[in-house]
């Protein structure tokens, strides 16, 4: 018993600071034997700093200017500038991409593997063509402050992936305006992910600990133009997995375990947008998240981290070289929008085999587990589209949020009287526990008909622009990412904003 019981406080002890025993290291994660040239290989321990990676681009720079330029797009909470680097044909490419690393401070293979691949991109014969091709910009340490202490969060100790839509933290905003200002096609965001949890203790004989080298997160939000996920699933994951496959990495499409009333539940997939798979990819966006199995490990198996953020980065390259024009019709046919908005969705729950590492016996196993899957939602409840939603012209921070989304906004030019949907709250309440500071909003509301006259200067929203899921997303009261659930706006400023869906222009 006593063994037993020490047997569990070391799983318990590695589930909390989340290193590989050195025999599972040996059999699953063998460190690559490659060349990185990246600032973190010139000393024995920690990862590239924010002045080391200045330096190398740079530097770079100074051997390539006609390849590379950089752009410093806004400032971090202690006044470090962010870079964006631009590299291929920005005058006539078939598709344009941007890459993001370092959102998560302590999650250092995403920005390696960025810092690595600017410089194969610029150094490698074997892919300089791939330049030719595409225009590429690329966020290589996007949250700084965290990064240089390889903390997760910003220096106000709030998730920068957190705030997709409530825009509260600088990094963001400036990481919002530079990516809508160049407007990819392709958006993939590097992240890692933490492979031993306390939840895992209870699996196995003594705990276990996630097998996969990396895992795709894409959305199935239901508002997401549907074609988007078609194209990650039919083009861009078989050939990544290719690659993979080659060099005998495991995948899986992302997990994450949850507690709720007492039992371990999984997720999969996206839905919110909060994050940035699903936040770009409402702005008809292909977008991706990729983890990769690290947070914790420290420097062990650091090279396979980088050489697996870098091969996937290079194959979602390729592949949107390879399908430009296909992917392009389909971002286009998107635009197609729906006549109805999903206010309420369920996730497909099913009984699921998770294959793990058994971390006493060093061998995989399946594990029985509930999976509640994001990339199978049904409808539960639904409205009809607006063609505008009409704001009152003292939300302005409405407006300016969705402006930093990326969104165009017109104002009524002349005091108008107009038939429109307001909405009417029916209950309301605050989420008991605290997210990023605030206690979220909780409502359901009615749709009720009104005929008001509205000043002007109010704001009027398009429905017909590219990024208008984004609107749906913000603007209806009971969304799980509103300006409302985010405290952007209070349940009485509701009243403020209306939907017009009378086919006549405003």
């Amino acid at each position: 018993m006593r063994c037993k019981f020490s047997i569990l406080f070391f799983l318990f002890f590695i589930s909390i600071n989340s290193q590989d025993s050195k025999k599972i290291t040996e059999i699953f994660f063998y460190d690559f034997d490659i060349e990185i040239p990246t600032p973190a290989f010139d000393k024995k321990k920690g990862f590239t700093k924010y002045d080391e990676m200045i330096a190398f681009l740079d530097n770079l720079k100074a051997n390539f200017p006609e390849k590379i330029s950089i752009k410093y797009i806004g400032k971090s909470q202690k006044g470090k500038e962010i870079p964006m680097v631009f590299l291929g044909n920005q005058k006539s490419p078939l598709i344009k991409t941007c890459f993001m690393g370092g959102l998560h401070g302590n999650e250092p293979a995403g920005t390696e593997g960025m810092l690595l691949l600017i410089n194969n991109l610029l150094n490698v014969d074997s892919i300089a063509k791939i330049l030719d091709k595409v225009n590429l910009a690329i966020i290589p340490m996007a949250n700084i402050d965290g990064y240089e202490k390889q903390s997760r969060y910003a220096n106000n100790g709030q998730d920068l992936n957190r705030d997709h839509t409530k825009l509260t933290n600088p990094e963001m905003i400036a990481i919002k305006k530079a990516i809508n200002n160049f407007s990819p096609d392709l958006m993939v965001d590097f992240h890692e992910y933490k492979p031993y949890r306390v939840d895992f203790v209870k699996f196995g004989e003594y705990g276990t600990t996630s097998m996969f080298d990396c895992m795709f997160l894409y959305s199935g939000n239901l508002n997401v133009c549907p074609l988007i996920k078609q194209t990650i699933e039919s083009k861009f994951i078989p050939d990544a997995t290719k690659k993979l496959d080659f060099y005998k990495l495991k995948y899986h499409n992302y997990l994450s375990s949850k507690h709720k009333n007492n039992k371990i539940y999984f997720n999969l997939g996206s839905v919110s947008p909060r994050s940035s798979a699903t936040s770009f990819a409402l702005s008809n966006c292909i977008s991706l998240l990729m983890e990769v199995r690290g947070v914790g490990l420290k420097r062990d198996s650091f090279k396979r981290r980088i050489f697996t953020t870098y091969l996937l980065a290079n194959s979602f390259l390729k592949t949107a070289i390879n399908q430009s024009t296909y992917i392009r019709n389909e971002i286009k046919n998107c635009n197609a929008f729906p006549e109805e908005i999903v206010i309420k969705y369920k996730k497909e729950k099913i009984p699921y085999k998770l294959n793990m590492i058994d971390v006493y016996n060093h061998k995989v196993i399946p594990v029985d587990i509930l999976l509640y899957s994001g990339l199978n939602c049904k409808k539960e409840i639904t409205r009809k589209r607006p063609n505008y939603y009409i704001i009152h012209k003292d939300l302005n921070i409405v407006a300016s949020k969705l402006n930093i989304l990326g969104l165009n906004i017109d104002t009524l030019k002349y005091d108008e009287l107009l038939n429109v949907e307001s909405y009417e709250i029916i209950s309301q309440s605050k989420a008991p526990q605290i997210f990023q500071g605030f206690h979220e909003n909780i409502v359901t509301t009615k749709i009720v008909n009104k005929e008001i006259t509205f000043e002007k200067g109010t704001y009027i929203i398009p429905m017909n622009q590219k990024r208008s899921n984004l609107a749906v997303e913000t603007l209806e009261p009971e969304m799980l990412s509103g300006f409302l659930r985010f405290n952007v706006i209070q349940p009485h400023e509701i009243s403020k904003i209306h939907r017009y869906t009378l086919n006549k222009e405003l």
